[in-house]
């Protein structure tokens, strides 16, 4: 699992307050939406003729995307959707944001089957800070689902995670968190000032972790491995900011 690093964007270290503040603050933004999220997913219908049938009520696609997930040779879709308020530009709506939904259609023979919900696994749309929108995109590899989610300002922050349909659902199956003062690169790290980076693998337990100051020493950088625990499914996924 390999995490692709941005371009350099030199900005001011004060940022670095400020990202730590609206960290704090993303929290309790994503939080207060989930009563309203789960009460929407109820609404979503077990199977469908197209992917709309599965959109309800006051929401829209967001980003779609497609691929064999079950291992039927079949054209599967992930489809993330937004809330038609978060075009609305209400200020209300930036302080209580409307919760994103992810919906796993499996393909049949009639049409689409919902095979997993989660109003809980794609950020808000005002929960990346100064570079906004944190989502990035959804993809489907070698039968693995990924989430990508992307933000910060001078210190940046990004989140991937890898989930796979075994055993009659979706579990996730790996996790990359990296985080790091864009500002500054380490050329003899050969990472940037401030990384914390952790790769888990939660099949293997196989994980790689690294830390470097933002004086560019490197705390931590090793390659293990660690028990072995139960799975987290995807509908009790909740991202963690």
């Amino acid at each position: 699992m390999i995490l692709m690093k941005r371009t350099l964007n030199f900005e001011s270290k004060n940022s670095k307050v400020k990202s730590k503040k609206w960290l704090l603050g993303l929290v309790t933004i994503f939080v207060t939406g989930m009563a309203s999220g789960q009460s929407v997913l109820s609404k979503i219908p077990a199977t469908g003729k197209s992917i709309m049938t599965f959109v309800p009520t006051g929401y829209d696609t967001l980003t779609t995307t497609r691929g064999d997930l079950n291992k039927d040779n079949l054209e599967d879709i992930a489809v993330v959707m937004k809330s038609l308020k978060e075009d609305s530009k209400n200020p209300d709506y930036e302080n209580d944001p409307p919760r994103r939904l992810l919906v796993v259609l499996f393909k049949t023979k009639e049409g689409y089957v919902a095979a997993a919900k989660n109003d809980s696994a794609i950020l808000c749309y005002t929960c990346g800070g100064m570079m906004g929108d944190p989502f990035d995109y959804v993809s489907i590899s070698r039968n693995v689902l990924e989430i990508h989610h992307y933000g910060g300002s001078a210190w940046r922050w990004a989140l991937d995670h890898k989930f796979r349909y075994q055993q009659n659902d979706f579990y996730l199956i790996g996790e990359t968190n990296y985080s790091y003062w864009n500002v500054k690169m380490c050329e003899k790290a050969d990472d940037f000032a401030g990384t914390d980076f952790k790769d888990v693998n939660y099949l293997t337990g196989q994980y790689e972790e690294k830390k470097i100051t933002e004086e560019c020493k490197v705390l931590v950088n090793k390659k293990g491995k660690r028990p072995v625990q139960p799975l987290k499914k995807l509908s009790d996924f909740k991202i963690d900011p």
